[in-house]
């Protein structure tokens, strides 16, 4: 009896021993998370922001956060850049985490991409309710009253102005009717979603009453996978013989299948394709045509104003609900000289 007292006694000894070093590495875990954000505020920071766009790489993304990192420092705060690949399986549960860190870590305000507006609602309102400043961009949330301010490119606007030029091109080219294809990253992002009803409607505005003789095919998302699009847009050609136009939207996924497509069934110059912003993937098809023009946002300046209003917000100054960035439309001829402007904006890091 007195030797099953004596392991039991033991026994509740090494229990303790565990819950102590569990709680112990808990404590640790902590302090290293703060320490943390203590080292990413440096000596006579007026305080920190949170950065957080879909993703920091391509000629898009990444002037957008060379424009707010060089803002951030110009004005005297820390940026912390948060983000995750394209590929990443819970992405938008990942960012809304991004968001939480931030309240956590008492962020002086946030500047967030939201990629679905439901889903990203309550984790920003969580934030404005703890009076820290958030500024959207990218991509807006329904209800405005529930951020400090959406700074970016009308995308609806952006898309009109894309299908405008891309009637303009169908006219000049003498072609009467045919289809017409629309190519996505995600049908649900709310940019994609507002630059598709811009596109329709600013086709359809443009050719009037010969706009009945297109017929719009069902959008095609691909993830941004090249490979994905480019299946699809080989099937769409191959099932539609008079497909005329093709309307990439943005990013890599998209230009990439569209341009493979149209060079492996023998497309190139005889399908039109508008693409949305700037990319060196555009050179390789000005030549042989499968570029015809592009509108490119103004990513860098789009960085800037993030930052240069979100600390105007943190510092109490009103600032307006909505600051739209305007796009520029650029002919196939002129990418080359325009891409040159566009490398020396590229940012010199990315979030591992």
């Amino acid at each position: 009896m007195k030797n099953i007292l004596k392991k039991l006694a033991i026994l509740s000894i090494i229990a303790l021993g565990f819950s102590g070093c569990n709680q112990n590495n808990k404590e640790v875990k902590n302090e290293e998370q703060s320490q943390s954000v203590a080292d990413s505020t440096t000596e006579n920071s007026k305080g920190t922001l949170y950065f957080i766009p879909i993703v920091d790489t391509g000629a898009y993304w990444s002037p957008m956060r060379k424009g707010a990192e060089e803002t951030a420092k110009k004005l005297g705060y820390d940026l912390v850049v948060k983000t995750s690949p394209s590929n990443e399986a819970q992405k938008n549960e990942k960012h809304i985490g991004f968001i939480n860190e931030a309240i956590e870590n008492e962020s002086k305000g946030i500047a967030i991409a939201p990629m679905e507006s439901n889903i990203f609602l309550n984790p920003i309102k969580e934030a404005m309710n703890k009076d820290i400043p958030v500024i959207t961009f990218d991509a807006d949330l329904d209800d405005a009253s529930s951020r400090t301010s959406y700074v970016g490119t009308d995308n609806y606007e952006a898309g009109k102005s894309l299908g405008i030029n891309g009637a303009k091109k169908i006219k000049e080219n003498s072609i009467t009717e045919g289809s017409i294809s629309i190519v996505t990253v995600d049908v649900a992002q709310p940019t994609m979603i507002k630059r598709m009803e811009g596109v329709k409607d600013g086709f359809e505005e443009e050719l009037g009453k010969d706009a009945k003789n297109f017929k719009w095919l069902e959008p095609i998302m691909d993830k941004d996978q090249a490979a994905e699009s480019k299946r699809q847009v080989e099937s769409q050609i191959t099932s539609n013989e008079d497909l005329s136009i093709i309307f990439s939207l943005g990013s890599e996924g998209p230009d990439v299948g569209v341009m493979e497509a149209l060079s492996s069934q023998d497309k190139a110059g005889k399908i039109l394709h508008l693409g949305f912003d700037w990319t060196p993937t555009w050179l390789k098809g000005i030549e042989d045509g499968r570029i015809t023009a592009i509108v490119d946002q103004d990513a860098y300046t789009i960085g800037c104003e993030v930052i240069e209003n979100l600390v105007k917000a943190v510092e109490g100054e009103e600032i307006q609900s909505e600051i739209p960035i305007e796009v520029n439309f650029v002919e196939a001829s002129d990418l080359e000289e325009y891409g040159k402007n566009k490398e020396e904006q590229m940012a010199d890091t990315v979030t591992e």
